[in-house]
């Protein structure tokens, strides 16, 4: 089975269980209910939520069987999944998983290659892919000015002077 990351747990809150988790996800992974892993000691534990809320940009998470802090210490730090069998969203035009688009090859409309997505950076004014280019990290934002067709590869509009000096 194929898993996808989702999020990432930063600590825990209070004696409840609760634990603080950052999304990496535009879906609504954190919800009552939803089935996720947890990828602890490389092995996925299945989990299910049974409390959400919103806490400064972040989500207070607490998970059926594991509504005390004793049961939830160990996860600190551990990041969270969610399997091929759940992720059944249906996505409109220009939206992407980021898994489908970490790994793929940034190409400009000239053909040039212009690197690899490590990685997707969420900053309040866009996201951006992170994309390794001449062995180093450049911020690309995911717009529609900079960024054209994504398919097996992902069409760079570069404009003049954009980062690869």
């Amino acid at each position: 089975m194929e898993y996808y990351l989702c999020g990432k747990i930063l600590t825990t809150h209070g004696i409840h269980g609760d634990l603080k988790v950052k999304s990496f996800s535009d879906f609504e992974r954190f919800k009552k209910g939803a089935r996720l892993y947890i990828l602890h000691n490389g092995e996925y534990v299945m989990v299910k939520v049974c409390k959400v809320s919103d806490y400064n940009g972040c989500y207070l998470v607490r998970f059926e069987e594991l509504e005390d802090i004793n049961l939830v210490e160990k996860y600190h730090s551990d990041d969270i999944y969610i399997s091929e069998l759940d992720r059944n969203d249906s996505l409109d035009e220009g939206e992407y998983y980021y898994t489908d688009l970490i790994g793929k090859e940034l190409i400009n409309q000239n053909g040039e290659k212009r690197g690899i997505v490590k990685d997707i950076r969420e900053l309040p004014q866009a996201k951006y892919l992170v994309v390794e280019y001449n062995g180093k990290n450049h911020l690309i934002p995911f717009i529609n000015e900079f960024i054209g067709e994504v398919k097996d590869y992902i069409e760079l509009k570069e404009i003049e002077g954009l980062l690869w000096k």
